[in-house]
């Protein structure tokens, strides 16, 4: 089950399930709305902290409600965006069996399963910094510990993060450890 942190400056207020921080933060005398992330991959989730608890869960679950079918297209949560390609790109996608669609999908999930070590490693360090850059962008030794997550210097990494709160401080250098693992290709 997926994990998530709520911080609040700088400090971590409540860790869990969506449904358990928003009732942690909802059961507090003080109204707040913190910031909350996946554990998992350091992105940010917007909440919309307005209302009682079951308002707030109620806006994190998916609707339930049918939207109106449209001929051929499946119920499996199909979004339409707009992708932008050369003319060539688009008519080679027409020659493909399928079309266009299938042939992105098919290209996208075959990207997924062939991504390079330095891919996830860049993948990491970059969800890293953006967090840290969240949650901690002012404090002291940011820039030091951001320049030191790329060159991957644990001993730099532990120095510049000294001052931080010390439950900041444990997340951040357990993803760090995360990362120095893809590196050692152990995970």
């Amino acid at each position: 089950m997926p994990e998530y942190i709520a911080i609040e400056r700088q400090q971590l207020i409540a860790r869990g399930t969506l449904e358990s921080i928003v009732r942690q933060i909802k059961s507090r005398e003080t109204p707040l709305e913190p910031m909350v992330f996946s554990t998992d991959n350091c992105q940010r989730i917007e909440i919309d902290w307005q209302g009682d608890i079951e308002t707030v869960l109620t806006r994190l679950k998916p609707s339930t409600t049918p939207t109106s079918a449209k001929r051929g297209r499946p119920k499996l949560g199909v979004i339409s965006k707009e992708v932008t390609l050369l003319p060539r790109h688009w008519e080679w996608l027409r020659q493909q069996p399928g079309g266009a669609s299938v042939t992105l999908r098919k290209l996208v999930e075959q990207a997924q399963k062939d991504i390079s070590l330095e891919e996830r490693i860049t993948t990491s360090q970059h969800q890293l910094d953006r967090f840290m850059l969240q949650v901690v962008g002012d404090a002291p030794g940011f820039e030091d510990a951001s320049r030191s997550l790329y060159r991957n210097s644990k001993v730099s990494f532990e120095k510049a993060i000294r001052a931080w709160p010390e439950e900041i401080k444990h997340f951040v250098l357990a993803k760090f450890n995360d990362i120095a693992e893809i590196h050692s290709g152990n995970k």
